[in-house]
């Protein structure tokens, strides 16, 4: 059963993907709980949720449902070491699965098959999804709280950071995290490539957030626009939503922690002071994306204008049937080969009686054969580092360069003329055709392109002459394998 091996390895990359979300999930809880939350227990964002939507969006129902609950159960073990009262925390678990389940669907529905984050479409329809999803989330978190919980804040304050804390948590994480799960290799022996340009620019962009929000009367947080824009410039999406998702948290880390520009605003305001953030990390999106969209954008133009041209190339130099050279582009390798004064062999080939493939079988087969025998003709010469061109209905050209011996130039002639004797299966029919060879030799003293073809084509008239179904060099007599043509038949 040959589907097993692949099954099961399609199966352990999908709990090896369950594993690290799961990981992610503990990671960026831990860190938001005990790094980016002030002594109230307000943060500016809430980035693990993004791991339960991306284990909705990449994996089979089945396990997403078990990182989702492997996620709620670490998330009530890490809530029992914070701040929040029980009831709190076990509110807070179920609301962040409500989150990621409500904006699931909607994402798949309005950002596309693959989900791909990185576009500024999908974008902003994934923004107004992590709104809407974190909106709905938030007011029933907000009523269970004034209802059931006694909850002294003031609810529409309540709302509003716990919507901008879930919502901008989806946005920063969402995508890195997409990134790392569809970019992590197949194959554990694959090694992946590290763009160092791009890795440098992030690690300037994390230290320019730790030095602007350390100091609080420094202007370098300002600086962290131009080092992200560079980064926009010179590297691919991923690493501009991986690097706004580390200087989010370096930044809020440090503002929860009273320190950087923001918490020196509002030293008194711990609410305040998480409002005033959120608007700059979001800001950090809208200033950066347009610029990395328009350079991708370019690259993509590129990319597209230079697949058209060498589309364009290949159409102008080969045959559309065969696949081989055409006439203009073989005379020009053969040309270019008698320019660097070097030595080889030049054959002209004709299919024997292809005429009888066309009456017999029909022009559809005669092209199908027309393609084996292209394909077969790349195969032999190909091997020996020559090259292939069609001239037309049933000619053919072939280069083989290198230096030959009587014997070795013999040799090959009568090799490629036994392998064009195999049979052919084309058209649903297999059968067997011989092929008429003329030959000349490539000398460093060669006249020209034009002058060795004239020869090639004496010597495939005197290979047809003497009876078909064999080869002649150019100066010398037909070979001995070159059979007697068939008794004519005359008509009354």
């Amino acid at each position: 059963m040959g589907w097993r091996p692949c099954r099961s390895a399609e199966v352990r990359r999908g709990i090896d993907t369950a594993a690290l979300l799961v990981a992610l999930f503990g990671l960026c809880a831990l860190a938001t709980r005990f790094l980016l939350s002030d002594d109230s227990g307000y943060s500016s964002f809430w980035s693990a949720n993004a791991a339960m939507l991306v284990a909705l969006l990449t994996l089979r129902p089945a396990l997403a449902a078990a990182v989702l609950a492997a996620c709620l159960c670490t998330n009530l073990l890490i809530n029992q070491l914070s701040a929040l009262s029980p009831p709190e925390s076990v509110l807070a678990c179920m609301l962040n699965v409500l989150q990621a389940v409500l904006a699931a669907p909607f994402t798949r529905r309005f950002c596309g098959a693959v989900t791909n984050l990185m576009r500024p479409r999908r974008f902003a329809a994934f923004t107004v999804i992590a709104l809407l999803s974190a909106a709905a989330e938030a007011a029933l978190g907000v009523t269970v709280e004034r209802i059931f919980l006694n909850d002294p804040g003031v609810p529409l304050h309540e709302w509003v950071q716990w919507v901008l804390c879930d919502a901008l948590g989806l946005l920063l994480a969402t995508p890195a995290v997409l990134h790392l799960v569809r970019a992590s290799p197949r194959r554990p022996a694959t090694r992946p490539h590290v763009d160092t340009g791009a890795l440098t620019l992030l690690l300037l962009c994390a230290a320019l957030a730790v030095l602007s929000f350390a100091w609080a009367r420094s202007p370098l947080f300002l600086f962290v626009y131009p080092a992200l824009a560079m980064l926009a410039f010179h590297a691919r999406a991923a690493w501009v939503f991986t690097a706004i998702f580390f200087v989010s948290i370096l930044a809020s880390a440090l503002t929860a922690h009273g320190l950087g520009p923001i918490a020196r605003l509002s030293p008194d305001g711990h609410l305040m002071r998480e409002d005033m953030l959120q608007p700059y990390l979001f800001s950090l999106l809208l200033v950066v994306l347009p610029i990395n969209n328009a350079v991708g954008e370019k690259r993509r133009y590129t990319s597209r204008l230079l697949l058209l041209k060498a589309n364009l190339e290949y159409a102008a130099t080969h045959d559309a049937l065969t696949a081989t050279m055409n006439r203009q582009m073989f005379e020009t390798v053969l040309g270019t080969l008698i320019a660097r004064h070097d030595s080889g062999i030049v054959l002209f080939i004709d299919i024997d009686d292809f005429k009888s493939i066309n009456d017999g079988l029909g022009h559809q087969a005669g092209d199908e054969f027309l393609k084996a025998f292209g394909a077969r003709m790349r195969e032999l010469v190909g091997g020996l580092h020559g090259s292939v061109g069609r001239f037309g209905g049933d000619e053919f050209a072939a280069i083989v360069p290198g230096a030959f011996s009587p014997a070795e130039r013999d040799h090959l002639c009568a090799s490629i003329s036994d392998a064009l004797r195999a049979p052919y299966r084309f058209a649903g029919v297999t059968r067997s055709v011989t092929a008429s060879i003329g030959a000349a030799m490539i000398d460093p003293g060669s006249a020209g392109a034009d002058d060795l073809m004239r020869k090639a084509d004496i010597a495939l008239y005197m290979t047809k002459a003497s009876g078909r179904n064999g080869y002649t060099l150019f100066g010398m007599p037909p070979a001995a394998n070159a059979v007697p043509p068939p008794p004519m038949i005359m008509l009354q």
